[in-house]
């Protein structure tokens, strides 16, 4: 490895070399996501092109806006999150993703804004002490639960989730147990990492989670064809209000760090 090479350029060029895109078409706001239904939805409304390699992104200039999939689970999370950390001019990252509710409250297609998250995975570790919660930028919450009202006319569901690296959980009960026991509202398997990054880091990070299964219902298991429902049903108001979030963040110019 060259001896020139330090942590922020590593990081931009890891970027780079992950969504083929040079980095300084990056813009100041970022949303993420784990799909590229998402990245095909914000390239049509915008006219912009999409740029992929093992990621792909889309960059409006015009809204100051970068879109990126990083794919699923908490090591691209974490990478993501680090990767951006580095960007000069970043200002905020919203994660756009999906999650399995938990609680009775919840219904398919219902918006959340995670409070926090349970850090059942690996990846945060590397940036935080266990005791340190997953939290997100309280200031970009607000800002989101504001523009959630503006545009369902209902106030978004929130409260703690829980992120694990577990895939097939649903099939153990001494897990769903658990989960049961500590009142977790919802599940996922990125949140808890992108938060603890994003506050390790110094990044004003929040999520807006879909919900798009509930595991614990009959029949509720998320399959091949309700997930294409979810996305022909959900998908284009998702990604609508994930964009006005980081308009009126813009707007309201909130010093949200």
């Amino acid at each position: 490895m060259s001896s020139t090479l330090r942590p922020d350029n590593y990081a931009r060029h890891t970027l780079e070399r992950y969504t083929g895109s040079p980095i300084k078409e990056f813009c100041s706001h970022i949303l993420i996501c784990n799909f590229h239904r998402y990245i095909r939805s914000f390239a049509k409304s915008t006219g912009k092109p999409i740029l992929s390699n093992n990621w792909s992104v889309v960059h409006d200039h015009d809204t100051d806006i970068s879109i990126i999939n990083y794919g699923v689970g908490s090591p691209s999370a974490g990478i993501i999150m680090h990767c951006l950390s580095f960007l000069d001019e970043l200002k905020c990252v919203l994660m756009l993703g999906m999650c399995g509710g938990i609680d009775d409250s919840l219904a398919i297609g219902d918006l959340l804004l995670p409070t926090a998250s349970i850090r059942d995975e690996g990846t945060s570790a590397h940036y935080l002490p266990k005791d340190v919660p997953a939290l997100p930028t309280f200031g970009l919450n607000r800002v989101a639960e504001e523009v959630i009202m503006q545009e369902v006319n209902k106030l978004p569901k929130s409260g703690i989730m829980h992120t694990t690296d577990y895939r097939m959980w649903e099939f153990d009960r001494e897990f769903i147990d658990y989960i049961l026991k500590h009142r977790i509202i919802a599940i996922d398997m990125e949140i808890a990492t992108i938060f603890s990054v994003g506050y390790a880091l110094n990044v004003p990070t929040a999520a807006l989670m879909l919900v798009s299964d509930l595991p614990l219902k009959k029949g509720g298991i998320k399959s091949k064809d309700s997930a294409s429902e979810i996305f022909e049903t959900y998908t284009e108001q998702h990604l609508d209000i994930g964009i006005k979030i980081i308009q009126e963040v813009k707007r309201q110019k909130y010093p949200i760090r």
